[in-house]
Formats: C-alpha cells, sequence, structure tokens
C-alpha cells in the first residue's frame, strides 16, 4: 500500500504529463474502437449478404445475320413482312467453361423432355381451345384455294374434339401460289382451326382451316447434326386406293398418333441448380408446397419432381404423390415459354427422321415434392417463362441418353444457358472471358446489386483498416514514448529504491501501479467514446444502408415479383470496443514489465554513481 500511495505521488509531480499520456491513449484506443468496430460491423453484413445475393451469368449466341422475309398473307392478298434471326453453327457449352474460373453450378445449356401419359389432363376439358388435326376432305368443286373453299369431310384420323360437321372450308392461307384440287379427289390434310377468312375488314366469311403444320423432322443427334431424312414436308397429299398401306401413308398414320400427345404430355426441364432458372431467381415462380429440389437431390439423382400449381389441380395431385415420367423426346432449341398458354405447342416436326412418332427413350415414377406458382403480374410470354404444366426434376435422375430422341437443336439461348459464380466475381470472369477469345457469344450478368453493394462497402472497410492501423501504431507510439518517460528514465529513482532495501517486486509495483491506473483511465476513456462514436456513425449510415435485390443489368424482383430492400445491420458490437481497451491494457503492461526488467537489470550504485540518461 505503501509503494502504491508513492507510485501516485510521482504521477501528481508529472500531472501534466500524465493529462496528455491519458488524453493521447483515449485518442488511440478510440481509433482503434471505431475501426474496429467498423470493420466488424462490414465484416458481418457482407457474411450475411453471402446468403441473399447470388450471381448467375446468362450466354446467347448472337445472330450472323438479320434478315427480312416475306410472308403471303390470303387474306390481304399480298405479302407480309417479319425478321429472322440467321445462326451460325451451334456453339457447345463448353466453350464457357473458363480456366481458372470458379462455378458454383453449370455452365450448362438445359435442354427439356416431353413426358407423355394419356392420363395427363393439361386444361379444364370443358374450355376450347384451337387444336390441329388430320383429316380426309373432297374438294366439291375444281378450286385453287387462294381463299375458303368448300370440303367434304370425308374421315377424321385425328382430332381431340369430335369434329361434327359435314362440311368445312379451307384455305391455303400463306401459300402465294396453292395447288389445284380436284373435285371427286380426297385429300389427307393436316389441318388448325382458324379465324373468318377477312375478319380484320369485316367480311362476312365462314370460319376457315388453314395448314397447321407437315410431315417433317428435325431430327438431330448430340451434337446438333441433322439426321438426313426423305419426308416431303406437305401439309396435303392425295389418298387414293391402299394409300394407308404404304410408306407415304404410314407417315401420316405415325404423325396422327403423334398429334395426341400435344393433349397429354408436358415438359420437363432437368434442373442442376433451382437458381439457374430465371424465373426462380427472379421470382416470377415461388414455391407454395413441400420442398425445393435441392443439391442433395442432384447429387443423389433422386427421381422427385416439382409441379406447377396448374398441373397439379387439374391432376389431383398433391406433395407425396407418385408422378410417373415417360420421356419420349428431348428438345435443345427454344424454352418451354411456347407453353404458356395452356398447351405445348412444338415449333419442329413430330416426327423422327424416319417418319415415326417418338418412342420412349426414359421411363421411371417420380415423387412430387414441392409444387409451385407464378407471382401475379409476371410475364408468361417472355422467352424465361415456365409452362404452365412444366415439371422440374434433377438433371442427374434420367439415367438414359435421349441420343436417338432429340426433335431439335438450335443455339444457346440466355433462356436456357447459364451458370452460377461467387458473389463479386463478375469483373474477374469477364477479364478471363475476354482472354479467351471466344466471340460469337454474348455474357449477361445478374448479381442483385451485389456489385453495386459490394462497391459501396469497400470504401467503408478501406476507412475502418485505415482506423485500425491508426489507432494501433497510434497506441504503440503513445505507450513507448510514456512507458520511456514514467519507467527508463526513472531509473535513479529505481536505483533509489533498491538502495533503501526494497526488493525488485516492491519496486515493479512502485513503477507499475501509478502507469497502469493511467492506462485503464485512458483505455475505458478510448472504448467507451469509440463505442459511442460507432454508434453515431452507423445511425448515420443507416440513411444510405438499403441495397435493393435489383440486380445491377436489370430489374430482378425477389418472392411476390416486388424488388426487397437489404439493409445494413448496424447493431454496433460492445466487445469489440472493449477487446481494442483491453487489447491496449494488456501491451502497456507487457511493455512496462519488459523496461522495467532493463531498469532493475542495472546495479544500483553504477546507477547512482552515473548521469541521468
Amino acid at each position: 500500500m505503501i509503494m502504491i500511495r508513492y507510485s501516485l505521488k510521482q504521477l501528481w509531480r508529472m500531472r501534466r504529463i500524465s493529462v496528455f499520456f491519458v488524453l493521447l491513449l483515449t485518442f488511440a484506443v478510440l481509433l482503434l474502437s471505431l475501426g474496429g468496430s467498423m470493420y466488424a460491423l462490414i465484416s458481418a453484413n457482407m457474411e450475411r449478404f453471402e446468403g441473399i445475393f447470388l450471381t448467375i451469368g446468362t450466354a446467347e449466341q448472337v445472330p450472323v445475320s438479320v434478315r427480312r422475309v416475306k410472308v403471303w398473307d390470303a387474306e390481304a392478298e399480298d405479302y407480309r413482312f417479319r425478321t429472322v434471326r440467321t445462326y451460325g453453327e451451334p456453339l457447345p457449352a463448353s466453350v464457357l467453361e473458363l480456366s481458372g474460373a470458379e462455378y458454383l453450378s453449370g455452365p450448362e445449356q438445359r435442354p427439356y423432355y416431353v413426358a407423355y401419359d394419356p392420363a395427363f389432363c393439361l386444361a379444364d376439358e370443358k374450355t376450347g381451345f384451337g387444336q390441329r388435326v388430320i383429316l380426309e376432305g373432297e374438294a366439291c368443286e375444281d378450286c385453287i384455294p387462294s381463299g375458303p373453299v368448300k370440303m367434304r369431310l370425308k374421315r377424321v384420323l385425328y382430332s381431340h374434339y369430335p369434329m361434327n360437321m359435314i362440311d368445312f372450308y379451307f384455305c391455303d392461307h400463306w401459300n402465294p401460289e396453292p395447288e389445284l384440287l380436284e373435285a371427286g379427289k380426297t385429300y389427307v390434310m393436316y389441318l388448325t382451326d382458324g379465324l373468318p377468312h377477312g375478319w380484320r375488314t369485316g367480311s362476312d366469311n365462314p370460319y376457315e382451316w388453314v395448314p397447321a403444320g407437315s410431315v417433317s423432322s428435325d431430327q438431330t443427334d448430340l451434337s446438333g447434326n441433322k439426321i438426313p431424312c426423305t419426308l416431303p414436308e406437305l401439309f396435303c397429299e392425295e389418298v387414293t386406293e391402299g394409300f394407308y398401306e404404304t410408306e407415304a401413308g404410314r407417315r401420316w398414320t405415325e404423325l396422327a398418333r403423334a398429334l395426341d400427345w400435344m393433349w397429354h404430355s408436358v415438359p420437363v426441364t432437368p434442373v442442376s441448380d433451382l437458381n439457374l432458372l430465371m424465373p426462380f431467381y427472379r421470382g416470377d415462380a415461388y414455391l407454395i408446397d413441400g420442398r425445393e429440389l435441392d443439391e442433395t437431390d442432384q447429387d443423389e439423382g433422386r427421381r422427385v419432381c416439382m409441379i406447377s400449381r396448374h398441373f397439379a389441380r387439374n391432376n389431383g395431385l398433391a406433395v407425396g404423390d407418385p408422378l410417373p415420367l415417360s420421356l419420349i423426346l428431348a428438345s435443345c432449341f427454344g424454352t418451354t415459354s411456347s407453353d404458356a398458354s395452356y398447351l405445348y405447342w412444338p415449333d419442329y416436326g413430330l416426327l423422327n427422321a424416319e417418319g415415326k412418332a417418338y418412342e420412349p427413350f426414359f421411363e421411371a415414377e417420380y415423387t412430387v415434392v414441392g409444387i409451385y406458382d407464378w407471382s401475379p403480374g409476371s410475364s408468361r410470354t417472355s422467352d424465361y417463362a415456365l409452362g404452365r404444366n412444366e415439371v422440374l426434376i434433377p438433371a442427374s435422375s434420367v439415367t438414359e441418353s435421349p441420343e436417338h430422341n432429340i426433335a431439335a437443336y438450335g443455339p444457346m439461348k440466355a433462356a436456357n444457358t447459364s451458370f452460377r459464380i461467387p458473389n463479386g466475381s463478375i469483373r474477374e470472369y469477364q477479364a478471363l472471358w475476354e482472354e479467351q477469345g471466344v466471340e460469337g457469344i454474348e455474357l449477361q450478368f445478374y448479381d442483385r446489386g451485389y456489385t453495386d453493394l459490394q462497391d459501396s462497402v469497400a470504401g467503408i472497410r478501406r476507412i475502418s483498416v485505415i482506423l485500425l492501423a491508426a489507432g494501433i501504431v497510434t497506441a504503440l507510439l503513445v505507450l513507448t514514448f510514456f512507458c520511456h518517460l514514467f519507467i527508463t528514465r526513472q531509473c535513479r529513482r529505481t536505483a533509489i529504491e533498491r538502495s533503501m532495501g526494497m526488493g525488485k517486486r516492491q519496486c515493479v509495483l512502485s513503477l507499475l501501479t501509478g502507469l497502469l491506473l493511467l492506462c485503464m483511465a485512458g483505455c475505458i476513456l478510448g472504448s467507451a467514446a469509440g463505442y459511442g462514436l460507432s454508434g453515431e456513425t452507423v445511425r448515420r449510415m443507416e440513411t444510405g444502408g438499403h441495397y435493393s435485390t435489383l440486380y445491377s443489368s436489370g430489374i430482378i424482383a425477389v418472392e411476390g415479383n416486388e424488388a426487397e430492400e437489404i439493409m445494413l445491420d448496424v447493431s454496433v458490437n460492445g466487445a469489440v470496443s472493449a477487446a481494442s481497451g483491453a487489447g491496449v491494457l494488456a501491451a502497456s503492461v507487457l511493455l512496462s514489465l519488459f523496461m522495467i526488467r532493463g531498469n532493475l537489470k542495472k546495479e544500483p550504485l553504477a546507477l547512482l554513481g552515473g548521469r541521468e540518461e
């Protein structure tokens, strides 16, 4: 106790220096506390944002040319023009696999399958939809069908709805030079129901049937090479005696068989990562029951699926129910968005290169684990839209190759070619892509605003690092200088105390007690001031700390089709300020003991006989 009082008296004699020391140390701890608190705050928020933000990229092959083509319109009796994009050879998705790039998913060019089951119900049967039919018709008189011509229905090879009519009107609507139909001859025709001829001008004409397609095939191999075929690509052919026993006639019966799956088939998309599907990424589609497909489903190839609310309702399906899927073909052309109007209309030939309907290449029973729906107001017509009856399955669950059932193949589209990379790596990926030198592909990145957020907090992080460094350097300089004043320059005092019979422990206590009291005062004041200043700083940040989940290259929304604002968590961790003060206090003890040890090493008589430094 005597040594403590003696130490305090020494401080009182140096009270101006002591006060200055406390102020400087308070400032140093304040810098350290403020910098540490800000750094911890930003680090915690960025870690939290990692679970909120996702970064995906899409790739689309650029057309080599855009040209206008003319299409005859029998109603207008003139050509109409439309724009057609021409692509070069399709590039494989493997060109996106860059050396040195880190992928969390993909890159992949997703095909989609078509699953057929006669029990599938795609829409309310009481609701009428346009349909494609194959029928036999007889011309009532010699005619050229440049407008609606009357024909007599002889036979229906395929129709979803009953064909309760004796006569119908046919128009070769898109052909500027239609061929003559002879009276008394029977023709098999592939047609679809249309509008009254001249409906735009208000002409009083009957509803007409127009060509719906042709006996054709777009089948390719796995590399996208068209498989040679000799199909005539006709929508109409004369029926003669024994016609359906010929090769030509059998093609028409096969086409009639293939048409049935249009009313009883659903698009099936193989999924490796649900986030790669833009409707789920932006919240146009969201889960309403069950669970989503996850990484484990993909890794283990589980036969589970997600289905749309529309398909579940029409087929009486719920989570946990079995769903048999018989995959009859695969398409690497376009997306399933053509299914937006209830039914599934293909943009390619329904037959394979041999003129036959596709047979299943994979059959399995899946279990429904989730049901999804679309957000109100979300687009149902864009290339990114999901089909109204679309089924999602893990890509690895399909164990058979569709190599003999690829109905169409096309270039990469942004809606079916994508990949996922770590947040904040867009610039690095773009640099690697430029080094690759691949031409003819356009990349687009979506990160829900993570890049903007990263740029915003990078400045705050740099300031916090500067404050931390300044606090550490200032604290070390202050401690070193004042420990020299309070300890090293007090070596004669130590010599006198030791000459008076004090032990080394008592001398340590004499030198250390007062200094530690000053250090404790500075550390406590600095920690408290740093904590208060940190709170005030983040409160000011809070007004500008809202970050939207809109992605950086376009508008993307979260569930509910509304942009979600992500706010910085501005709660200051008081432990950081306390740790800053405790760290400086510990450093002061260590530095003081080191300098006191130097004092005690010197002999008292040598110190008293020498000059004070």
